[in-house]
């Protein structure tokens, strides 16, 4: 992924100031395909050059989901980050490269950077405000396909939180539908009661070991038949934030979620670190989806920590979901792992 420091940020500014953004409304939820106004980041947008913007953004200083900002580590949650950029490429796509409201995005792939905490991270309280740089490359602008790269930078008072980078296509319908059902089958659309029940299997986990509130966000439950690194995938279609609105088919945020939460518990067990003391703070992330995930059926997570010499202090877990003999994504994470007790990694 293309990144740019801090210094180029400002350096693509002659006059070394930013453009005049505001930050005290959100943009109509429609152009981030949010149903609810309490899950729009965004706030506002100019174009800088070819291809290239600054996005405003607004970190909330309490949400159903996200740290506000911070994770204890002190380090930005890496699901806001992603999320937050997620909304700026389908913004950006709508208003900047008319893609039509109606045309489904397909996230393809994804990774991100998170920044080592420093002094001005653990003093913050909400809310934030955040200044994401993008670069976009066009590739592919046809009446049913738009596709794009992008590259972002996430600032918040002049520090440099993280990067991430998305890969999508925005379809027509007829075409997202071929690409979604190939052989013709009808779409399930949202899970039955009893298939919803089938997924929703009792949490494993306390939802504090991964830095989360609710139960509704622990995404994963006992695999009975799976390895020890194995699990089902723990999916609440009633989620106020995974499914803010219908969608037909497994959201890749909550697979994202998965992912984090099974190389944690993966390093943990590695290293005999008990679920009770885990402190896991992820520092990037590179995720591929290969296929759509059905709701009414079960996901395995698969979870494989790649050894690594000691002195270098991280974790590279691979991790993988699948569905009824499908692979649906794959992702290799690195992140650090700490004990709440003592506050030291391991």
């Amino acid at each position: 992924m293309a990144v740019m420091s801090s210094q180029a940020i400002e350096a693509s500014y002659p006059d070394a100031a930013r453009p005049e953004l505001a930050f005290d409304r959100g943009v109509p939820r429609t152009l981030v395909h949010k149903a609810a106004v309490s899950e729009v980041l965004l706030t506002d947008a100019v174009r800088t050059g070819t291809h290239r913007y600054t996005v405003a953004a607004q970190w909330p200083q309490h949400h159903v989901l996200f740290r506000s900002g911070t994770c204890p580590a002190g380090t930005a949650d890496p699901q806001l980050l992603v999320e937050t950029v997620r909304q700026a490429g389908i913004y950006l796509s709508h208003v900047y490269y008319d893609v039509p409201l109606h045309h489904p995005f397909v996230l393809t792939s994804l990774d991100y950077e998170i920044e080592p905490p420093d002094f001005r991270t653990t003093a913050r309280t909400g809310p934030l405000s955040v200044l994401v740089d993008v670069t976009c490359r066009l590739d592919a602008d046809t009446s049913d396909r738009f596709g794009m790269t992008l590259d972002a930078t996430l600032t918040v008072d002049g520090r440099v939180e993280g990067r991430v980078g998305l890969c999508w296509q925005a379809l027509g319908p007829e075409r997202y539908e071929r690409l979604r059902h190939p052989r013709g089958s009808a779409s399930t659309g949202p899970a039955a009661p009893a298939a919803q029940a089938l997924v929703l299997a009792a949490a494993q986990f306390e939802p504090e070991v991964f830095g989360r509130v609710h139960e509704r966000d622990v995404m994963l439950a006992d695999d009975r038949d799976g390895a020890p690194d194995s699990w089902r995938l723990r999916l609440d279609t009633a989620h106020p934030v995974y499914f803010d609105h219908s969608c037909d088919h497994i959201p890749g945020m909550s697979l994202i979620e998965s992912f984090s939460q099974a190389a944690a518990l993966c390093a943990a067990r590695a290293t005999g670190v008990g679920t009770g003391l885990l402190r896991w703070t992820l520092r990037s992330s590179a995720v591929s989806f290969l296929s759509f995930g059905e709701l009414d059926a079960p996901v395995t997570i698969t979870a494989e920590r790649i050894p690594e010499p000691p002195e270098c202090g991280r974790h590279t877990v691979r991790v993988a979901a699948e569905q009824g003999g499908r692979l649906l994504a794959t992702a290799a994470l690195i992140g650090v792992l700490g004990t709440a007790a003592a506050g030291g990694t391991r």
